[in-house]
């Protein structure tokens, strides 16, 4: 019975790491749904001056967001 869930064990785990190496590799692809592209915005750069939407009707600049407050952008996933 030990050898038998010994042996499992192992199968497991040497599947996973095989799968994370393959991910790794880019021969199974990991997050289809990611289409982000690399941008050049750097840590401590300012944000571009975007129109975003409000949660109601109309948009919304950043800049005029700027001249009332600071901004602290919050981008993120709930799953």
């Amino acid at each position: 019975m030990l050898a038998w869930g010994a042996g499992i064990v192992a199968v497991v785990g040497f599947g996973f790491l095989a799968y994370m190496k393959l991910v790794e590799g880019a021969w199974i692809p990991y997050n289809k749904g990611d289409h982000r592209e690399r941008g050049t915005l750097r840590v401590g750069e300012p944000a571009p001056d975007l129109e975003l939407p409000l949660l109601g009707e109309g948009t919304v600049r950043l800049s005029e967001l700027w001249r009332e407050r600071p901004v602290f952008l919050v981008f993120g996933s709930c799953t």
